[in-house]
C-alpha cells in the first residue's frame, strides 16, 4: 500500500512536529506500507501570492477581484502544482489542525484533484481554529465536496463539532504525541530551560535555580530575519524586545534542532502548544501561557495537573495506551475506505 502524507508548511516549525508524529503513527499502523511525504508549501506560497493580488498582467487576464481571495479555486492557487498530484497512491493522509478556512482554502484544489483520481482522504489529529459557526459551515462544505469519511480528532471540541460529517470518527490525540516513536534526540551536555514566546512577552521567572534559558522562535523563515520592518512589527503586536536582542535566542530550519531542545529541557514555558507538547511527549515538564480554543487538546492528554497554572508532566504509561488506541483506530478507519 502506498500512502501520501500531505505535509503542510514549516513556516511554523510546530507544523513540522505534527508531520513527524503523523509519519511515526502511520509507520506503527502500517509497517509494510510505502509512505511518501509531499510538501504543502507550494499551496501556502500561492495563497500568499493570492493575498497580494498576483501580477497586474494576471489580474487583467483573469479579471481578478481582490474580494475573490477567499475562493479555493482562485486562479493563482489553481496555477500551482503540488507533487502529490503527480503520484498515484492508495490513500492520502492530511494531519493536524486543518479543520479551518485558511488550511482548506490553501489545500482545497490539491485535495480535489486527489479525489477526482479516487484517492480517499483521511484526516488525523484534526482540530479547528475558532470553532465558530462560519468555520463549521466551511468545514462541512469541504467534507461534503471531497467526500471525506474518516476523521481522527485531536481534541474533544473537534470530535463533538464535526463527528456528524464522517462515516468513521475517533476521539483522538495530537499527532505530535508520536514524536518519540520517530525521533530520539541525543542528550545535551548541560541543563537548561526553554522559553518559547511568540505571541506575548515572556513572563518573569526566578532564574536563580536555572543556569540557562534558551529562547526559540517558531517562525524560522519569518520577516524579522530579512527585513528591519519585521522587528517593528513585533513591537506593534506587543513583543517589545526585538528577537536577537534577547539572550540565548534560537532559530533553525531543522525540525530536529527544536526537538533536541524540547527533549532535553528541564522545563518548557511557552505560549505555543507545539512547544509544550514535544517537551511533554519526551517526558519533560511544560507550562502553557495562552488562551486559545486550540488548547482544548490538553483535555485529551494524560497530564498530572493544570498545564496553564504550573509545569506538568505526562503519565507516560497512559500516553502509550492512548497511542496504541489511536493506532488501532487509524487501522480501523482506513479499512472503511479501502
Amino acid at each position: 500500500m502506498r500512502i501520501l502524507l500531505l505535509r503542510t508548511w514549516t513556516t511554523n516549525i510546530g507544523n513540522g512536529f505534527i508531520d513527524y508524529g503523523a509519519r511515526a503513527m502511520l509507520e506503527r499502523a502500517f509497517p509494510d506500507a510505502e509512505i511518501v511525504e509531499t510538501g504543502g508549501y507550494p499551496n501556502h506560497a500561492s495563497d500568499t501570492a493570492a493575498l497580494w493580488g498576483g501580477t497586474r498582467k494576471l489580474a487583467r487576464m483573469t479579471g481578478y477581484d481582490r474580494g475573490s481571495y477567499e475562493s479555493p479555486t482562485h486562479p493563482i492557487r489553481r496555477n500551482t502544482v503540488n507533487i502529490s498530484e503527480l503520484i498515484d497512491a492508495d490513500l492520502a493522509v492530511l494531519p493536524g489542525c486543518v479543520l479551518s478556512r485558511p488550511t482548506f482554502r490553501k489545500y482545497y484544489d490539491t485535495l480535489r484533484q486527489l479525489r477526482e483520481r479516487n484517492i480517499p482522504i483521511v484526516v488525523v489529529g484534526g482540530g479547528g481554529e475558532e470553532y465558530d459557526e462560519d468555520e463549521r459551515k466551511y468545514v462541512e462544505a469541504v467534507f461534503d465536496a471531497l467526500d471525506i469519511d474518516v476523521l481522527l480528532t485531536r481534541d474533544r471540541t473537534a470530535y463533538e463539532e464535526y463527528g456528524d460529517l464522517v462515516e468513521y470518527l475517533y476521539d483522538g490525540i495530537d499527532c505530535s504525541l508520536f514524536l518519540g516513536d520517530g525521533h530520539q534526540p541525543p542528550e545535551a551536555n548541560r541543563t537548561f530551560d526553554v522559553h518559547t514566546f511568540d505571541k506575548g512577552e515572556e513572563p518573569d521567572i526566578d532564574e536563580t535555580s536555572t543556569p540557562t534559558i534558551i529562547r526559540p522562535d517558531h517562525a524560522p523563515f519569518d520577516e524579522p530575519y530579512h527585513f528591519p520592518v519585521g522587528e517593528q512589527a513585533r513591537k506593534l503586536v506587543g513583543l517589545e524586545t526585538p528577537l536577537f536582542e534577547a539572550e540565548n535566542v534560537f532559530v533553525s530550519d531543522l525540525v530536529t534542532d527544536y526537538l533536541f531542545l524540547y527533549a532535553n529541557a528541564d522545563v518548557v514555558r511557552s505560549d505555543r502548544i507545539h512547544a509544550c507538547l514535544p517537551a511533554l511527549t519526551y517526558g519533560n515538564r511544560a507550562q502553557f501561557y495562552f488562551d486559545t480554543p486550540r488548547a482544548n487538546l490538553f483535555d485529551r492528554v494524560p497530564i498530572d495537573g493544570d498545564v496553564t497554572s504550573e509545569p506538568v508532566r505526562f503519565d507516560m504509561d497512559e500516553l502509550e495506551r492512548e497511542k496504541d488506541a489511536q493506532v488501532d483506530a487509524l487501522e480501523e478507519g482506513i479499512a472503511t475506505v479501502l
